[in-house]
């Protein structure tokens, strides 16, 4: 992996100050490396040639994020819009305001969540902005019934930026899969089984079992409760386990044809 800042900064201590110049110079540049998520020279570049270019607004920043969230389904399809037109209609935008969370949704669509990153610093940093931003995330990560794996990762990571405490991240995700879970699992929907799994109809069974192996060993309640999770958390968890256990039930019948 390569630290292009640390690299410069290495360089250009060692010039101005020698040796003790180059220690201090791999230290700052180590710094912003890290926090900026810098890993070659072509990120560098890049970060460099869009810093002149405006910064994005709050609602621009979580219609991104909702667009990356559609887009990470491979598919953006009629529920992945209107989810975002629901919001819009929520948060009351019309005119040009409506249209650049429309421009923001698109471009969301092919962006790297790690460009994000400083948009949510900058605006959704708050205890109550982050709740806000989160369970529009959730909500449009549900725009299609049950989140996938990739959409639970995106979500967390955001949380993690963000400086959201689990506590606070399990309460929200249960109130956004309140009513989501078990029974709509059982009446149907192979798809969303596969979905809630992280699988898909072109993978084989071995991989099916591994995927709901990892799942259940990150959400099954008894080792959460070993580990002193609240109760809340324990909830949550407990539904989850319920819903992959239905699932993978699910999907064991289609391969078993």
């Amino acid at each position: 992996m390569i630290w292009p800042v640390t690299i410069a900064g290495t360089l250009v201590g060692l010039a101005v100050a020698h040796i003790p110049g180059a220690l201090l110079g791999a230290l700052v540049g180590s710094i912003v490396d890290r926090n900026l998520v810098i890993t070659s020279w072509a990120q560098l570049r890049e970060r460099l040639t869009v810093s002149n270019t405006p910064a994005l607004n709050a609602q621009q920043v979580l219609f991104m994020l909702l667009g990356h969230i559609a887009k990470s389904t491979e598919q953006v399809t009629a529920e992945h819009i209107q989810a975002a037109r629901v919001e819009m209609q929520r948060l009351q935008l019309t005119g040009i305001t409506q249209k650049l969370a429309i421009a923001a949704f698109a471009r969301g669509k092919n962006c790297r969540l790690a460009d994000l990153r400083s948009g949510l610093a900058m605006h959704y940093a708050a205890i109550e902005k982050t709740d806000i931003l989160l369970q529009a995330a959730w909500r449009m990560a549900l725009a299609q019934g049950m989140p996938t794996a990739k959409q639970q990762r995106i979500l967390q990571q955001c949380a993690d930026w963000l400086g959201c405490s689990a506590q606070d991240f399990a309460r929200i995700e249960a109130q956004a899969l309140r009513g989501r879970l078990g029974p709509a699992i059982l009446e149907n929907e192979l798809d969303a089984a596969l979905q809630l799994l992280g699988v898909n109809r072109a993978d084989s069974w071995p991989q099916v079992k591994k995927a709901y192996r990892r799942q259940i060993s990150l959400y099954h309640p008894d080792k959460l409760m070993g580990a002193g999770a609240t109760s809340a958390q324990v909830d949550v968890a407990t539904e989850k386990t319920r819903a992959l256990h239905h699932a993978y039930a699910e999907a064991r019948k289609h391969w078993q044809n």
